[in-house]
């Protein structure tokens, strides 16, 4: 039997709208049967602050499981931060790209196993203007995708909504002019797209940079340069699997400092979420994420 802990189970109740209940009482069954005390605390649009109260106001909390897709783990991390809590994964979102870097279990059972029976590891998280990220920042097209995602009130909308998307802005993004800086080394490049990460995937599947890891104190760096629209969706397939490095359109660095210039030219989305324009700045903090991975 697991050792007894104070669990806080942070509900995104619009994350998987259909799913959710369910697994809730699943989640809560294998909690009392290891004699586990437990809260619930359900997100709200704009709550912020709200948690880091709540775990104020209830020091005896000594854990958290996360149950919604990668905003609600963005949420969690971005609240909590300096309190060392561990975190657990219990993913009902649409995309849950991050818990895919982290340890890789998608399966909701078998990550409440983990959960309840797992050990803690630590993993770095990135800073972009002074809030985290567990995946990663995008700039570009993919940008442009999350924008349009929100103004249409689908920020939540399924995979295919998101694919259908892509598709149509990919065909007709151009290239936008941008000025960034790497560990002090100036660039000025034409792109299609520029993710900067410390996970793999973004998009509910696609493996922008297929080599980054999570523990290793550096940003990967991926920059699609100007590719023509009739080459864009021959390549595009590649972005799932993360072939994509073998194309001259694309370089990779590693960084641990970026700062991108001031445009108006480009928007950007963190972990999923829209955050507008730059100027971004942009580094990684090693070893401050404490979550359950299989033991």
């Amino acid at each position: 039997m697991s050792k007894k802990r104070n669990i806080l189970i942070v509900i995104n109740p619009a994350a998987g709208r259909s799913s959710y209940g369910k697994r809730l009482n699943y989640l809560k069954g294998r909690l009392k049967d290891a004699q586990m005390d437990f809260e619930l605390f359900f997100t709200e649009y704009e709550d912020k602050g709200k948690l880091i109260d709540t775990i104020k106001n209830n020091p005896g909390i000594d854990e958290v499981y996360v149950m919604g897709g990668d905003g609600t783990l963005n949420y969690v991390v971005n609240e909590i931060q300096g309190s060392k809590l561990p975190i657990s994964i219990v993913s009902n979102g649409t995309g849950n790209d991050s818990v895919k870097s982290l340890h890789g279990e998608l399966n909701f059972e078998k990550q409440v196993d983990i959960a309840l029976n797992g050990v803690i590891k630590k993993f770095d998280l990135g800073i972009c203007n002074g809030r985290y990220f567990v995946n990663g920042v995008g700039i570009g097209f993919d940008g442009e995708v999350v924008k349009e995602m929100v103004e249409r009130g689908n920020k939540r909308g399924t995979h295919l909504d998101y694919l259908l998307t892509v598709l149509r802005i990919v065909a007709g993004f151009k290239e936008k002019m941008l000025h960034f800086s790497m560990d002090g080394k100036r660039y000025q490049k034409k792109i299609l797209l520029l993710t900067i990460s410390n996970g793999t995937t973004f998009g509910g599947g696609f493996i922008i940079n297929p080599f980054a890891k999570t523990n290793d104190g550096l940003l990967d760096v991926c920059i699609l340069n100007e590719i023509v629209p009739i080459k864009r969706f021959w390549h595009l397939p590649k972005l799932k699997t993360g072939a994509h490095h073998k194309i001259k359109e694309a370089e990779f660095h590693l960084a641990s400092n970026i700062s991108i210039d001031m445009t108006d030219q480009l928007v950007a989305h963190l972990d999923g979420e829209f955050i507008g324009h730059p100027p971004f700045e942009i580094s990684i903090e090693k070893e401050v994420l404490l979550v359950r991975t299989p033991s």
